[in-house]
């Protein structure tokens, strides 16, 4: 259901760093064509300093010219995907003078900015492994992904306007396209806590599963993604994402040069042969010799 009662932190900043092994507050894994972002800050929320924000733009852009990348999965440890930012934070700035505060949270959604564009040109399949709560520039990665999985306990948090703010880290963009313009206005306007049931319903989540299944239902997602045929996931992604904009006869002319590439390629012919012969599919594209 839809709450506006005591929503966590709302900006796209992340909090002040904290002792960790990983001071990016992240780690990377590589199994099976999956790579695994984990977000390991989980007593600052799962927020990421915002030093670090560049780290993680390379990586995403660095996915598109990986071959042996053919899913990102992103997830994170503790109680919560991603709460956003530090609002206490904010109050050391409230001392400073308006041009000089504005200005600088010019530079930091600038840099904002460039995070969400490299994470929305990702051009594999995303999974999310989404529990508790996301907010702020956590809303990103459940409103941008491919394929969301959440747990009972899980919850998003619009909560901008509680800060007199307006949303940032692609939430104005992201939101209406998946939930529709008027919900999201609703949404953003009430500072809404939408809970897991609600979120299923509104598109956001794809599925909802137990939390001690969520780790392994989400792997076993972005696994089945990376057996796929890898050109054509590119292609149909590419191809669902130009649609927002194209008119139906160049969408048509997209979809025919997408087919006639797809039939020549390899993985077409297997794809034929496995469903004539009534087996799984063995494509070449995700064949990396693991």
């Amino acid at each position: 259901m839809l709450s506006n009662q005591d929503p966590p932190p709302a900006t796209g900043e992340g909090m002040t760093p904290k002792d960790s092994d990983d001071p990016a507050g992240f780690r990377v894994e590589r199994s099976e064509g999956v790579l695994t972002l984990t977000f390991d800050r989980p007593e600052s929320g799962n927020a990421i300093p915002r030093e670090w924000t560049t780290s993680l733009i390379e990586l995403f852009e660095a996915v598109n010219g990986d071959a042996s990348v053919r899913c990102l999965l992103v997830r994170g440890e503790g109680p919560h995907f991603s709460l956003g930012g530090d609002v206490r934070g904010f109050a050391a700035d409230l001392d400073r003078p308006a041009e000089e505060r504005q200005a600088d949270f010019h530079r930091r959604l600038d840099l904002v900015s460039s995070l969400v564009t490299a994470f929305l040109n990702i051009e594999v399949p995303v999974v999310i492994a989404c529990q508790g709560g996301s907010a702020g520039a956590g809303l990103m990665y459940p409103l941008g992904a491919d394929y969301v999985v959440g747990e009972p306990g899980s919850f998003l948090v619009f909560a901008h306007q509680r800060l007199a703010l307006t949303p940032d880290g692609g939430v104005s963009y992201l939101l209406p396209r998946v939930v529709g313009e008027r919900m999201a206005r609703q949404l953003v306007l009430t500072s809404a806590r939408v809970e897991a049931d609600e979120a299923l319903r509104l598109g956001i989540l794809s599925r909802i599963v137990d939390r001690a299944q969520l780790d392994e239902e989400a792997r076993k997602q972005a696994r089945r993604f990376a057996k796929g045929p890898a050109d054509a996931a590119r292609a149909a992604k590419k191809l669902l994402k130009a649609s927002l904009d194209a008119s139906l006869a160049d969408q048509l002319d997209g979809e025919r040069d997408g087919i006639a590439a797809s039939v020549g390629h390899p993985d077409f012919a297997e794809g034929v042969r496995a469903f004539i012969e009534k087996r799984q599919p063995h494509f070449p594209s995700a064949d990396d010799g693991e």
